[in-house]
């Protein structure tokens, strides 16, 4: 081979050697290349973090505020449900019905001197005693119907105690007992926002257990609707009064005072806090009562009570007069957990 052939040979071997070289890399650039790598990775998740933050999650994009109240309240009704329920597996398991609290301070601007009178003439009412409720409710059958439905006896206590009036011996002033047997029928329809959660149909007797003059009574089937929307809960309780003969009636006008029915709104706040405006009375006749019950968390399971009744039916003796009164104390079962909306 000629030298200028052989020195052609070695210049085109050796270009394609820095060729190569050159497009090769070496192990600390290879190293370097992917920690920048990892570096932009790093930073590339960090402002999809910061972007995330600045957006509106999903889930409240996917699920409005009404669609979450719903859930809310579906899994409320359902815990009431399965303590109820307890009563198919425990025929001794009772549930509540109706608030239950305790008033030690309350104050009737006019209390009824009739039963006081009947036990000493000579000792007056007092203005200041206690008032409490008990309420419960057991289980008797379930799904009655094939849409549902379950059967109940419910009963209901109130009481007004003279506690204060020791020149009486503190006699209870007035109690009005309530027993009653329902049908509960869980709903979920929805109207123009309301939900009506549930439809109650029972057959109610009330009566303040005394005799002669003093003795009032009553028998009614009423019809109880609870509808729900967001914090907002009304119920609408209408009901009829199952005829007695003359002889037999204890207060043949009491409809004239209290009405047909009650309504009762009631909202959820600040939390954990209730407020709640019960209604009654007969707009005919001019007679109207109204309660105003607001309750908040105290310690435990206790909450604190404040309850104010204006006007006709505060109780049976006192249906046809018109009574202010003002109660502080105690109660137990808040109105949204427990489902219930009434007095």
């Amino acid at each position: 081979m000629k030298p200028s052939r052989l020195f052609l040979s070695l210049m085109l071997v050796g270009l394609a050697h820095d060729s190569v070289a050159a497009e090769s890399l070496t192990d600390a650039e290879r190293e370097a290349i992917e920690s920048r790598i990892q570096s932009l990775q790093a930073e590339l998740r960090q402002l999809r973090g910061r972007l995330h933050d600045d957006t509106p999650s999903a889930h409240h994009t996917v699920v409005p505020d009404e669609e979450a109240h719903n859930q809310e309240l579906e899994e409320s009704v359902a815990k009431r449900r399965l303590l109820e329920q307890e009563s198919e597996h425990n025929p001794f398991a009772i549930t509540t019905h109706r608030r239950n609290y305790l008033l030690p301070l309350s104050y009737t601007s006019r209390p009824s001197e009739r039963t006081i009178n009947g036990v000493d003439n000579d000792v007056d009412a007092d203005r200041m005693e206690m008032q409490f409720q008990f309420s419960a409710k057991f289980e008797l059958a379930d799904d009655l119907l094939p849409a549902g439905g379950d059967l109940y006896f419910g009963y209901t206590q109130r009481s007004w105690w003279q506690a204060y009036n020791t020149d009486a011996s503190s006699p209870f002033r007035e109690t009005n007992y309530e027993p009653e047997i329902f049908a509960d029928f869980d709903n979920d329809w929805t109207i123009a926002g309301w939900t009506n959660i549930h439809n109650r149909l029972s057959l109610n007797h009330q009566s303040n257990g005394r005799s002669g003059e003093m003795s009032r009574s009553w028998n009614r089937v009423i019809l109880t609707s609870t509808f729900v929307n967001d914090a907002w809960a009304v119920s609408l309780a209408p009901f009829w009064r199952v005829p007695e003969s003359e002889d037999d009636d204890d207060n043949p006008d009491i409809e004239h005072f209290v009405g047909y029915g009650d309504v009762t709104v009631a909202r959820r706040l600040f939390g954990d806090h209730e407020a709640s405006l019960m209604w009654r009375g007969n707009p005919s006749s001019g007679n109207m009562g109204a309660q105003f019950d607001y309750s908040w968390p105290l310690f435990g399971k206790v909450r604190g009570h404040i309850q104010y009744y204006h006007g006709y039916g505060d109780s049976l003796i006192d249906y046809d007069r018109s009574v202010h009164r003002l109660g502080l104390g105690f109660s137990l079962n808040p109105l949204f957990s427990s489902g219930e909306f009434e007095r």
